[in-house]
C-alpha cells in the first residue's frame, strides 16, 4: 500500500482509517476497533484518512430516504432493515444513534479539511469523535461551518486553524489530491483499514474480528 502516514513510534501497529464522517459503520468500526485495543496488550497508533463517500452532495443535502433510495436501489423495507442493523451494532459497540429514519445527509468536504489540519496538533481523533456525534448522535448538518467550528473548537483546535481549513485553497486542494491517492491505492469504500501500510481491510470487522486482526499482525511482526 502507499504510505500516507508517517510516524515516529516505530513499536507501534500503526492503522490508518479511511473514513467519512456522513458513514454510520465508520462510528460502528471505530468503537468496534477501539473496544478492541483496549483487550490488546501492545500498542496502536492510529490516524484518519479522507474519502468522500459523497462527493457531488449539494449544500441542502438529501433526506436519507431518497437517498438510499437512489444510491442503493433499498426498498423502503430493506432501508429499515439496514438501520436496524446499525443501530444494533452501534449500540453493542457504545455508540447510540439518532433513530437513522431522521438522518439527513450533507456534503462533509469541510469536516475532512478540519481533519487534515487537525493532524498538526495531535487532534483528529477528538476531533472525529466530535464530528461523528455531531452528525449521528445530535443530527448537526456537517456542512455549517459555524457547526463544525463549535465542534472544533471544543476539541482545542485553535481558530486560526480552523480558518485555513475553510479558506486555504492549497490545504483544500491537498486533501482532494490525499483521497485521489487513496482511490488510486485500490480503496474505494469506507472504513477501511489499512494496517502497517500493508494490509487493507475493508468494512467493520466487529470487536472479536478486529481483536483477531491485531493479535495476527502483532505475531506477523514479531
Amino acid at each position: 500500500m502507499t504510505s500516507f502516514i508517517k510516524r515516529s513510534n516505530d513499536s507501534a501497529i500503526k492503522i490508518d482509517i479511511v473514513s467519512d464522517v456522513s458513514c454510520p459503520w465508520c462510528a460502528v468500526g471505530y468503537n468496534e476497533l477501539n473496544n478492541a485495543i483496549s483487550q490488546f496488550e501492545g500498542e496502536v497508533d492510529i490516524a484518519w484518512l479522507p474519502l468522500e463517500i459523497n462527493p457531488d452532495m449539494s449544500k441542502e443535502g438529501q433526506d436519507v430516504t431518497s437517498y438510499l433510495s437512489q444510491k442503493y436501489g433499498m426498498t423502503s423495507e430493506q432501508q429499515q432493515q439496514n438501520m436496524a442493523m446499525i443501530e444494533s451494532r452501534g449500540h453493542a459497540a457504545g455508540f447510540e444513534f439518532k433513530p437513522m429514519k431522521d438522518r439527513h445527509v450533507y456534503n462533509s468536504f469541510d469536516c475532512h479539511c478540519l481533519l487534515h489540519i487537525a493532524k498538526e496538533y495531535d487532534l483528529q481523533t477528538p476531533l472525529k469523535l466530535a464530528l461523528l456525534s455531531l452528525y449521528f448522535q445530535r443530527g448537526g448538518d456537517i456542512s455549517d461551518r459555524e457547526l463544525l467550528s463549535n465542534a472544533a473548537i471544543d476539541v482545542g483546535l485553535p481558530s486560526d486553524a480552523i480558518a485555513k481549513a475553510f479558506n486555504d485553497e492549497q490545504l483544500r486542494q491537498d486533501v482532494r489530491v490525499v483521497m485521489q491517492q487513496i482511490r488510486s491505492a485500490g480503496v474505494t469504500s469506507v472504513p477501511t483499514l489499512i494496517v502497517n501500510n500493508q494490509y487493507a481491510i475493508a468494512g467493520a470487522q466487529g470487536e472479536a474480528g478486529y481483536l483477531d486482526i491485531l493479535q495476527q499482525v502483532a505475531a506477523m511482526e514479531k
